[in-house]
């Protein structure tokens, strides 16, 4: 077996190229939202997010609040809410010790709820690339019935990895309210990251031969536009591998910006690898554009053994390509290429695999072809014709070119430090 670590085309993080892995069969989360209206240029106000909603008060679990973005509502289903734990340990802010908590939970005490509590403090990092050492491995179980919650005690903001870092083969587990610099989630079955921010992304990976599925970001937020060669935001697996099944919901990202004299291609989130990658959801999020695109979902592999099942699911989302983001929200910076393109979306994935609902997408799109369309503004006026559609339609909306600032500023706030503090308390 092959272990050696492979390089994507920004040299930025992931895989490893590895044994045959077995093949699993996929199912697409879905939930139900409030739809764009299909004759006014703004939704109405109950798909706009609230700033703090009052559900997010107390320890009680929040019903979900559909919107752009976060608004401390999105959080994993399978992983107790903060305060509904039944057991709660109290750890000091080292790996170690969150490694020495997580080896005592047995099957019967994550069912009952574990909350592991880490005091205040900074955890390092060993990096975030695929042969980067990984700060937490072996651990957990992908059986559990519910994940163990590993969140700061004295709340968001208290607890920050001050390095990019890696976990490995972590299981069951989801990190919490746990700022980053940059995070990847290698073989991390049914573990998840929620309600945190990174300065300069997260990513999930399948490698060594694994099946990898169920993994989650959760409320995960890069405010920040910056001028970088690297994608934020990675979904690969690696040769051999299968990476399945997995959730963007209630996230953020800023733009990338190209440095003026790079050549990098940068996508906001890519999709991506020698391996199987498929059934990624994105629900309730904004990705604004780098200079490539919002969302690069790449192709698929012919002997896919997951060929068939959906591809990606675009669920209340806005995408949007990096000409947009300059007018919306974040003016190019002065050391930065100005883009040539206004792509929201590109690759083609798998053929009409692909399915959009109740979301918004300004910029152009790859020669894709979509399985379902429904209730789902377009700025591209070539979609209806570029973009086939086996069920619905996309609704072409020649006044979401002229949006500015204040139209997106209705839609989904600009996710501040004292925003967040509101909401994820």
């Amino acid at each position: 077996m092959n272990t050696d670590p492979i390089s994507r085309r920004s040299f930025v993080r992931l895989l490893a190229v590895a044994a045959p892995a077995a093949a699993t069969a996929m199912c697409a989360p879905a939930q139900t939202a409030a739809s764009p209206s299909a004759t006014a240029s703004v939704p109405s106000a109950s798909s706009v997010p609230t700033a703090a909603p009052a559900a997010i008060v107390g320890t009680a679990r929040p019903a979900v609040i559909r919107s752009f973005g976060p608004n401390g509502t999105h959080w994993p289903a399978h992983t107790p809410w903060i305060g509904d734990a039944v057991t709660t340990v109290e750890v000091d802010c080292t790996w170690a010790a969150i490694r020495t908590a997580l080896l005592a939970v047995t099957a019967s005490k994550a069912a009952a709820g574990v909350h592991i509590k880490v005091r205040p403090g900074t955890l390092p990092g060993l990096g975030a690339s695929s042969g980067s050492k990984a700060v937490l491995q072996g651990l957990g179980s992908a059986q559990w019935s519910k994940n163990v919650l590993v969140s700061p005690r004295d709340g968001w903001g208290s607890v920050v990895i001050t390095e990019p870092a890696r976990l490995r083969e972590v299981y069951g587990v989801t990190f919490a309210r746990i700022n980053g610099v940059d995070v990847l989630l290698t073989n991390c079955t049914r573990s998840a990251w929620a309600q945190s921010t990174m300065s300069d992304g997260l990513s999930m990976a399948s490698s060594y031969g694994a099946t990898t599925r169920e993994c989650g970001a959760y409320e995960i937020v890069m405010s920040n536009a910056k001028s970088d060669i690297s994608d934020p935001l990675g979904y690969a697996a690696g040769a051999d591998c299968v990476l399945i099944d997995s959730v963007w919901d209630g996230c953020y990202s800023a733009p990338v910006f190209r440095p003026t004299g790079a050549t990098d291609h940068v996508d906001t989130i890519q999709m991506y690898g020698s391996g199987w990658y498929r059934g990624l959801t994105v629900r309730d999020t904004t990705f604004f554009g780098s200079l490539n695109c919002a969302l690069q979902i790449g192709g698929m592999r012919s002997d896919d053994p997951n060929k068939g099942t959906p591809f990606l699911v675009l669920d209340h989302s806005i995408i949007t390509s990096q000409a947009t983001a300059i007018k919306a929200r974040y003016p190019t910076p002065a050391d930065a290429d100005t883009p040539q393109l206004a792509q929201a979306i590109n690759g083609i994935g798998e053929d009409f695999q692909l399915y959009a609902k109740d979301s918004y997408i300004f910029g152009s799109m790859y020669r894709s072809k979509w399985g379902g369309v429904s209730n789902t503004k377009v700025s591209y006026a070539e979609a209806t014709t570029r973009n086939p559609v086996a069920s619905g339609r996309w609704t072409y909306d020649s006044s979401m070119n002229s949006w500015g600032a204040s139209q997106f500023d209705a839609l989904v706030p600009t996710p501040t430090d004292a925003y967040l503090k509101s909401i994820w308390k």
